[in-house]
């Protein structure tokens, strides 16, 4: 009995050793990566932050110099004729030379500009929109950050979780292969039926460990994966 009372307590010694050598398929900076690109907490707050960016820029192009231009086209089909003495064009003293003054056609543009560079609604609401922006910065920041918690929590429970199932795993195995062995000892009446049965109850409780861990694994990479 104290040779496998020393069997399992060597399992549980050296089992860690090897749960230390299983490869992840995820790192811990690339699931909090993952997280802080594709979790709702981030969506959302990226999402604001883009918002108050995009006002500020409104407010700040409504002060922007504005230019407004106008073009006028006119198209005179009849243009006003004028009456002058003839001797002004070397005609008889006495006549009238008729003529015509100014285009047929002609075009006039015109441009405005404007600011509000000194209006106070809009230097009010220019600094409405730098402090929701800045709010927005912040909020980004800290939900990144507790992101980055609960990831590292996360992470930290389902490696711990799988470790520990590896453990009693190995440990259960071994156990069983003991019991099975000690069984056929006893019915070859080299052993007492006491010592079976108190490495059955022993075998029922590393069991018993084993389904905890196990359930505790879930969840681990339930939370994990939300």
């Amino acid at each position: 009995m104290k040779k496998i009372l020393i069997l399992v307590l060597a399992g549980f010694y050296f089992a860690p050793l090897k749960a230390q050598q299983t490869s992840y398929s995820l790192s811990l900076e690339q699931a909090i990566a993952l997280a802080q690109d594709s979790s709702y907490a981030s969506l959302n707050a990226r999402r604001e932050m883009t918002r108050a960016l995009k006002k500020k820029w409104e407010t700040t192009a409504t002060g922007l110099p504005q230019i407004n231009g106008a073009i006028n086209y006119n198209n005179n089909i009849k243009q006003p004729v004028t009456l002058i003495p003839g001797e002004i064009t070397g005609g008889a003293p006495g006549s009238f030379t008729p003529v015509i003054f100014g285009t047929q056609q002609n075009a006039t543009a015109q441009a405005t500009l404007e600011q509000l560079i000194f209006d106070g609604s809009y230097l009010v609401g220019l600094q409405a929109a730098k402090t929701f922006l800045d709010f927005s910065k912040n909020a980004y920041e800290k939900t990144q950050i507790e992101v980055e918690k609960s990831v590292v929590n996360a992470y930290g429970s389902a490696k711990m979780a799988e470790a520990l199932v590896s453990v009693f795993d190995n440990n259960y195995k071994t156990l069983k292969k003991s019991y099975d062995e000690l069984q056929i000892v006893y019915e070859n009446g080299l052993t007492e039926l006491e010592a079976l049965e108190q490495l059955e109850i022993t075998l029922l409780e590393v069991k018993g460990y084993l389904d905890n861990a196990q359930r505790s694994q879930r969840l681990a990479q339930h939370l994990l994966r939300a």
